[in-house]
């Protein structure tokens, strides 16, 4: 950053008034030494020697002294190169996400945030999101500091529905500020969640973080304001309408306030002020004698807090800046393997879906080789390549028909064909489903034990082909324990009928002789 001229002015003023000093004492103390030298030589040698300690003792003193000062004001704090360089490196890897997305809006908005992101990173931007409950006075706070009104303020909660973007020039920052104003936290309703929702997304992407507050803080409070800063957020804590305190019980609530956030906010961090005063009642004279008491405006008073953002930001700025952008590339990057993920898992749905319904079909057409079917596992093969492919993963076909056998090997070893198939006849016999025909049971058994394998399949690749604590087995097991329930085995049964009644099932494809996979 380069300084400012007035810098230069003070600096060669403190300068030559040093050296016009230092010319003075010298002149003085040679004088004097002259004077006690023309009554004693051994005087004139005594003075020479104090003279010289004292200057010693006062050099060091005063070098002390500047030590002290510049460790407590401490330079601008510098931009880790590494940071910006691993910010970058983030983004790359979100963009390599990003292209896979499958849904166009998604995708688009996510292009939207990549494209902000990479701009950020050329532009020297500094974001100030102001945060906190509706009615905290917020949107009056940001009209204060702008000295203009940018946005509407209400005394009911929810005024501000959206986010909103103000430029704002901050004497002593070398940047352009944007202040953005925010939803209120604790709004009721539905759409009072969606506004807080998007407030929380905001807060995650600023630079700096005010919170405004207009009493103690409270639980629900606390609580979002500690995770955004456990989150690493640079936060400036506001005690705003103090007009409406008394002097003592101002100093009392921002003393509750500092030892409520100590460990997350530093003292010098929380400030008090009154963005929108309210007018105070003044007596006035008439011409004629009369009094009238009228209401007069008064100025906000938010000198505290803009001295204490701009230091912050002049002081700490490129840090924060470069460590928001890493921030920020890590939650676009986590946002879209979370779409991607969630697509993939729709896919994966759809996959187990048709297997389910094939391995229907072709048990119902011959139910009495059904054991037989599952063992030479043409539909388990075929559906575990699938899977694979559905979640970019290159498996060879010997891995496909091991893992397969595993699979078989595992539902019999857990007796699970015959719980299966003995659920299935007591949701027949027990509800309105009935026998469709002879080996609906056996078929809706296997469809329904080609779901559980299949969903058991999509996590082990979900998780990058691991099966987790308790091997296969207990994946296996957690997807039974999940399916087995009376409702969902009821509404299993009812489709499987459904297919059989409406003939979709007769004719089932053939399955491949060999999965499709990787070598």
């Amino acid at each position: 950053m380069r300084p400012r001229p007035s810098y230069i002015y003070l600096t060669l003023a403190a300068l030559l008034l040093s050296l016009g000093l230092a010319a003075w004492l010298l002149s003085s103390a040679a004088e004097l030494h002259d004077r006690f030298a023309q009554h004693s030589r051994g005087l004139g040698v005594a003075f020479l020697v104090v003279f010289v300690v004292l200057l010693a003792v006062g050099t060091l003193w005063a070098g002390r002294l500047l030590w002290k000062t510049r460790l407590h004001e401490s330079p601008p704090a510098q931009a880790p190169a590494d940071m910006i360089q691993a910010a970058a490196v983030q983004a790359e890897h979100a963009e390599e996400v990003i292209r896979q997305v499958g849904d166009a809006s998604a995708k688009a908005g996510l292009n939207r945030e990549l494209s902000e992101l990479k701009t950020g990173q050329k532009r020297r931007e500094f974001r100030v999101v102001v945060f906190g409950t509706g009615s905290a006075g917020k949107t009056s706070l940001i009209n204060a500091l702008l000295g203009r009104e940018a946005g509407k303020t209400a005394a009911i909660m929810g005024t501000t529905q959206h986010a909103e973007n103000h430029t704002y020039v901050l004497e002593g920052v070398d940047g352009t500020v944007f202040l953005t104003d925010t939803p209120g936290l604790s709004e009721i309703g539905e759409a009072g969640s969606v506004r807080e929702k998007e407030a929380r997304e905001l807060a995650a992407q600023a630079d700096l973080l005010v919170f405004v507050l207009d009493h103690d803080l409270i639980r629900t409070e606390y609580e979002p304001l500690a995770a955004l800063v456990r989150q690493g957020k640079r936060s400036i804590v506001v005690l705003n309408k103090t007009d409406r305190f008394s002097d003592a019980d101002s100093a009392a609530v921002q003393a509750k306030l500092r030892e409520r956030l100590r460990g997350l906010v530093p003292a010098d961090d929380v400030i008090a002020g009154a963005a929108a005063p309210r007018p105070l009642p003044v007596r006035i004279k008439r011409p004629d004698g009369s009094t009238e008491i009228v209401l007069e405006e008064q100025q906000p008073n938010l000198s505290a807090l803009r001295a204490r953002i701009a230091q912050v930001l002049h002081r700490e700025g490129d840090a924060l800046r470069a460590g928001n952008l890493l921030l920020r590339a890590h939650l676009l990057s986590r946002k879209a393997q979370d779409q991607l993920a969630r697509e993939r898992d729709e896919r994966a749905k759809d996959v187990i879906e048709k297997f389910q319904w094939i391995t229907a079909g072709t048990v119902f057409a011959n139910p009495f080789p059904a054991l037989e079917l599952v063992a030479n596992g043409a539909v388990q093969f075929q559906m575990i390549s699938e899977l694979a492919g559905v979640y970019g993963i290159q498996i060879a076909t010997s891995h496909v028909r091991m893992i397969g056998g595993q699979m078989i090997q595992m539902l019999l070893k857990l007796g699970l064909v015959e719980t299966a198939t003995s659920l299935v006849a007591g949701i027949f016999k027990s509800s309105l489903v009935g026998y469709a025909a002879a080996g609906g049971v056996q078929a809706v058994s296997m469809a329904y034990l080609t779901h559980v394998s299949g969903e058991a399949f999509a996590e082990y690749f979900r998780r990058g082909q691991t099966w987790g604590d308790g091997g296969m087995q207990a994946a296996l097991v957690r997807q039974f324990d999940l399916t087995s329930r009376a409702e969902f085995l009821q509404e299993f049964a009812k489709q499987a009928v459904q297919k059989v009644s409406t003939r979709l099932l007769q004719g089932a494809p053939k399955t491949p002789e060999q999965p499709a996979a990787k070598k």
